[in-house]
């Protein structure tokens, strides 16, 4: 089952490509060039420190010319002299295991890579440095308004090159019209504040077909039924973890997951393997991050798909009629406590995010009429249920909990079971702080 996280994880990586070439034409070895968002006093400071950046990140091995990291670690070479070295991890050890081990050496890693499900542990264990005086907060690539609401402590930031992605519904416009509804049945519901589980799941009823092997919903990320509801597990309150096992919103949600993927299913197994099947026109639905759009479209235009795709929101649950959250994904990179050159992996970070962000804004003309308005849109009211979760199964969250609900065990047993076992972490994770 971690298996799908990471296959997940390196697909969002790998989705991230940098659409343009490096900028400038310095001496190899450490010219007199410098950066737009760079100055003197901030140069002088990235020259003064050593020649080494530790990076750890996730799928990257170095290699891809085409890659927002390459690029960045060119730019490091050829304008300050500075060599950015690689960190992997090894065997079954998390990024988050990994951090820990080299802060255990007295030896940090200099920047390393985060999530939403890592970022608040990994913050409160005291790894992260402030970046306040390391990156440039003015460009756009930070995502300040997601940086003030999760990584802002005590006016000052812990992260930077945060990327805030909202989670929608993809569906099959054939699909629906061949079984009665308008080919945007969905949004025409969503403009009208109707879109809920209870429309969606009536819909994917009506609609799936298993003679033609035809499911409702593929579904990539089992956490989106906490959020589209607006609850998690664990809460983050007054300074100390709380669970949230035994709410009202946490019971609503196990129920829709048992109902839909057990009871009387309208799901399929999901993941990667679901997108599989949902692009080759086998289910109404499927559940994915807002950058899948545009994959999506260069696989059109390749001609290795053929469908007609809309896209929709995430439908709301009972509780969360007001609120309206929606399910995003966040990551970022942070600058580790005791970095010998903070300063330099500042600026690697900001040269990450300026390609990222030039990557990005290339691939928004490969989105639908709309579809840009809509995330942007989506994205002031992201909920990331794994922001607090991620304490709990080693950064897995609330995932194991859906699972074992999702293949027909008792809810009452398995609230039972992972109270005792949860507690224990939210225990152990207090005892830290």
């Amino acid at each position: 089952m971690k298996l799908k996280r990471v296959l997940a994880i390196l697909l969002a990586i790998l989705t991230t490509v940098s659409l343009c070439a490096c900028g400038g034409d310095v001496e190899e070895g450490g010219g007199s060039g410098s950066v737009e968002f760079s100055n003197a006093n901030r140069d002088a400071k990235i020259r003064a420190e050593g020649n080494e950046i530790t990076f750890l990140t996730i799928g990257y091995d170095g290699k891809d010319t085409d890659s927002p990291y390459y690029k960045a670690i060119e730019d490091m070479k050829n304008i300050y002299g500075k060599t950015v070295t690689l960190i992997q991890t090894s065997g079954d050890q998390s990024p988050m295991q990994k951090v820990a081990a080299q802060v255990a050496a007295q030896d940090p890693i200099d920047v390393f890579y985060f999530n939403d499900q890592t970022f608040l542990n990994m913050y409160l264990k005291g790894y992260m440095a402030p970046v306040n005086d390391y990156i440039d907060l003015t460009q756009a690539w930070h995502q300040i308004s997601v940086m003030d609401d999760y990584m802002k402590f005590d006016g000052k930031y812990y992260g930077g090159r945060v990327t805030a992605t909202p989670y929608v519904m993809y569906y099959n416009r054939d699909l629906l019209i061949n079984n009665g509804y308008s080919a945007d049945e969905p949004m025409e519901l969503y403009k009208k504040g109707e879109w809920t589980w209870d429309k969606f799941v009536e819909i994917c009823r009506e609609s799936q077909d298993s003679e033609a092997g035809i499911v409702g919903l593929q579904n990539m990320y089992d956490e989106v039924f906490e959020a589209s509801n607006a609850c998690c597990v664990v809460q983050f309150e007054g300074g100390k973890y709380k669970l949230n096992l035994k709410s009202n919103e946490t019971r609503k949600t196990l129920e829709l997951v048992q109902d839909i993927f057990k009871n009387n299913p309208i799901c399929g197994q999901g993941y990667i393997i679901g997108q599989n099947q949902f692009l080759m026109g086998k289910s109404v639905f499927h559940g994915a991050y807002a950058y899948e759009e545009a994959v999506f479209a260069e696989m059109k235009n390749e001609g290795t798909i053929n469908l007609d795709i809309g896209v929709v929101p995430f439908p709301v649950g009972p509780n969360n009629t007001e609120k309206k959250v929606n399910y995003g994904d966040a990551s970022g990179f942070a600058i580790a406590e005791g970095s010998d050159v903070p300063y330099s992996a500042g600026m690697f970070i900001d040269l990450v995010g300026k390609y990222q962000h030039e990557s990005e804004t290339a691939k928004e003309a490969l989105l639908q009429p709309g579809s840009k308005e809509l995330y942007a849109e989506l994205g002031k009211n992201l909920f990331f249920p794994n922001y607090t979760s991620g304490i709990l199964e080693q950064g897995e969250g609330a995932f194991y909990l859906l699972w074992y609900v999702r293949q027909g065990d008792d809810i009452n047993k398995v609230i039972s079971t992972y109270e005792t076992n949860y507690q224990k972490m939210i225990d152990d994770a207090n005892a830290l702080l």
